[in-house]
């Protein structure tokens, strides 16, 4: 199946919020999406720029249009070195176990490695935090050719969750 990006924004808010469960929502802000909170969320991401220091993307699928899940690139995450980009994947309930995880998640590496240089530093890694118990998430990172640094870092979720640090290398196609 294709997988098509776009930028997050206001148009994902009603497919994410019947599309959401209690599995993703551990994962993305640690408890589940509320219409106010997200469409403030929407509203931030439809203004930052694709190649600016943060970005969101909504994954749909190539021939529906449908929004499968998405992610963002983030290069003013916490813990990053130079030439270094947060990486992050998530499916809605529906698209999971159908195989799109990788998919979604190589088109977001395919944008990170697209992302102009910073300060004289090529985009070399993608550092990808994933929660120890998130075995499909561990064998997406996998697949995409990361590979685990065995440091546990806090979870992007917030709260006392802790996660595990992975790295992409981007020079490899």
């Amino acid at each position: 199946m294709r997988t098509r990006l776009e930028r997050l924004g206001p148009a994902h808010a009603e497919e994410i919020l019947t599309g959401q469960d209690e599995a993703l929502a551990r994962e993305i802000i640690g408890r589940p999406w509320d219409r106010e909170r997200l469409e403030e969320f929407l509203a931030r991401c439809a203004h930052w720029r694709e190649d600016g220091p943060v970005v969101e993307f909504a994954a749909l699928e190539g021939g529906s249009g449908r929004l499968l899940g998405g992610g963002g690139l983030n290069r003013l995450a916490p813990g990053l070195g130079p030439g270094q980009v947060a990486l992050t994947y998530w499916l809605l309930a529906g698209a999971r176990g159908r195989g799109l995880g990788v998919p979604v998640a190589e088109a977001l590496a395919d944008r990170a490695r697209d992302l102009p240089a910073r300060r004289g530093t090529t985009r070399s890694e993608a550092v990808l935090l994933i929660a120890p118990d998130n075995t499909a998430s561990q064998s997406v990172a996998r697949t995409l050719g990361a590979r685990p640094t065995g440091e546990l870092v806090p979870h992007p979720a917030g709260g006392t969750c802790r996660a595990q640090r992975w790295v992409l290398d981007l020079r490899k196609s």
